[in-house]
């Protein structure tokens, strides 16, 4: 017995590796786990995609606000243009997540489905047959074989992984400076500045007044200097969050992803090849 467990003691490892795999396979809260953080994961980037939209259309009706000077014409929101752009980059990159978290959700509804755990189920059983059991000139259809069942434990366990991944490295070293739910509070707090300051000039526009008074008030500096510092004030700082919710969402949904499935594709090689 213990000759022919050092004589086979590489086999034995890869035995109980696969034995453990096809039990962590058939464990449902991992795979439920896993999809319930995707889908948190891809219903915070729909309200974040939603609140950049929805910036976007205030700046838009904001950079169309214009005041009438005798012989001049101010467009209040042209002061807008900078941050109007880094939101339609914004909304570019949330659309640029949401397609692969949507990904990330296929895939593991893909390899999670019954049917690829009774495929992977069958090659890990002739797997291990084959590890003691061996043929007449097998070699080189053992060696595919044996390609093919790591290539599909790969796809088994590392898109599941990637969620996993994503929310450890989120909570722990992402959140405590880039928390999504605030940054995405104060985008929308800064769309409700940015409206009602929208409504209020549209109001003023329409208000009826005096010959008089619109020519009075149309000399008045001071009455375009706070209808700019209005809008200045409202999208302070916006800038700064867009740009913090950039960083999160790139790192989290596109470069975390793909670094992860490339250093497990770089250990695969290694041990299929």
């Amino acid at each position: 017995m213990k000759t022919f467990i050092l004589n086979n003691i590489n086999k034995l490892i890869l035995l109980f590796f696969t034995l453990i795999a096809l039990f962590l396979a058939s464990s449902f809260t991992i795979d439920d786990n896993a999809k319930n953080m995707i889908n948190d994961s891809f219903k915070q980037a729909i309200i974040v995609f939603g609140s950049a939209k929805a910036l976007n259309g205030v700046i838009s009706l904001a950079q169309g606000t214009e005041l009438d000077l005798p012989f001049i014409t101010v467009a209040i929101g042209q002061i807008l243009d900078p941050i109007n752009d880094l939101v339609e980059q914004f909304s570019l990159i949330m659309l640029a997540s949401l397609v692969s978290l949507g990904i990330q959700k296929i895939l593991l509804n893909f390899v999670t489905n019954e049917i690829f755990n009774y495929v992977l189920f069958a090659f890990i059983i002739i797997f291990n047959i084959w590890l003691f059991k061996r043929f007449t000139d097998d070699e080189k259809l053992r060696n595919i074989f044996f390609r093919i069942t790591f290539i599909l434990l790969f796809l088994r366990f590392s898109i599941p992984m990637i969620g996993y991944v994503n929310n450890i490295s989120y909570n722990y070293f992402v959140k405590p400076q880039y928390n999504i739910e605030t940054l995405n509070e104060n985008i929308s707090k800064v769309t409700n500045d940015v409206s009602k300051i929208n409504q209020e000039t549209i109001k003023q526009k329409q208000e009826e007044s005096s010959f008089l008074g619109k020519i009075t008030e149309k000399f008045d500096s001071s009455y375009y200097e706070k209808r700019v510092d209005d809008y200045k004030n409202a999208v302070d700082n916006s800038s700064e969050y867009i740009i913090d919710l950039i960083i999160v969402f790139i790192f989290q949904t596109i470069l975390l992803p793909i670094v992860f499935l490339y250093i497990l594709y770089v250990l695969l090689r290694k041990i299929v090849l």
